[in-house]
């Protein structure tokens, strides 16, 4: 696998889909009308916020999963709308 100049690439495989999926306003509405077919909600705070990336702290995981400056600051703002 192609490293994209992040220590653990796989990281990114979690934490992009999650971000993707709060950003997403049909999956929120299919997670709670068919919650059995979809990811959850716990499974998205839980890659963002304890697994894969910290949103509260997201800085020292810079080169880890997030790539940039840019990208560790966008991670913070979204855990302290959260």
């Amino acid at each position: 696998m192609t490293d994209h100049g992040i220590e653990f690439p796989v990281f990114r495989l979690r934490v992009v889909p999650a971000v993707l999926a709060l950003a997403s306003p049909s999956w929120q509405r299919d997670v709670r009308l068919r919650p059995e077919e979809f990811g959850d909600l716990d499974y998205v705070v839980t890659v963002l916020f304890d697994d894969f990336c910290n949103a509260d702290d997201p800085a020292p995981w810079l080169g880890k999963s997030p790539r940039t400056e840019e990208e560790v600051a966008l991670i913070k703002k979204l855990g302290e709308v959260y």
